[in-house]
């Protein structure tokens, strides 16, 4: 059973989540392939099928649209008690596709992997 895309050899769409530049591929990305400093959560679109993104999470099930990567952790809310945590994408807002691709090596030279914990917000 394949885990997804080694992320070292995987080539990303540049994207602005949060004003913060990340990565983006719709695929499934293995997190045994993440280097150390690295942060990775799945996106879950709209139930209407649409292909608008609408939540990033540590992981997504139903409606997976794809895999974010960056140099800081999101800082994600936790509903209800048992809830996993979630954080809500208003995409016209919180989300912008550059028109550009980035390995992931390129993007660590760009915004290199932070060495104190600080929250996208």
């Amino acid at each position: 059973m394949s885990r997804g895309v080694d992320i070292r050899t995987e080539e990303f769409e540049d994207v602005t989540v949060f004003d913060r530049p990340m990565l983006f591929t719709c695929l499934r990305c293995d997190r045994s392939t993440l280097p150390k400093g690295m942060f990775l959560y799945e996106v879950r679109h709209d139930d209407d099928q649409q292909g608008i993104p609408c939540e990033i999470a540590d992981h997504i099930l139903v409606n997976h649209w794809g895999t974010l990567i960056t140099n800081k952790p999101i800082a994600l809310n936790s509903g209800q008690i048992g809830e996993r945590p979630y954080r809500l994408i208003n995409e016209e807002t919180d989300w912008n596709y550059e028109g550009t691709t980035t390995t992931l090596t390129e993007y660590m030279q760009r915004c290199p992997p932070q060495r104190e914990r600080e929250y996208v917000r």
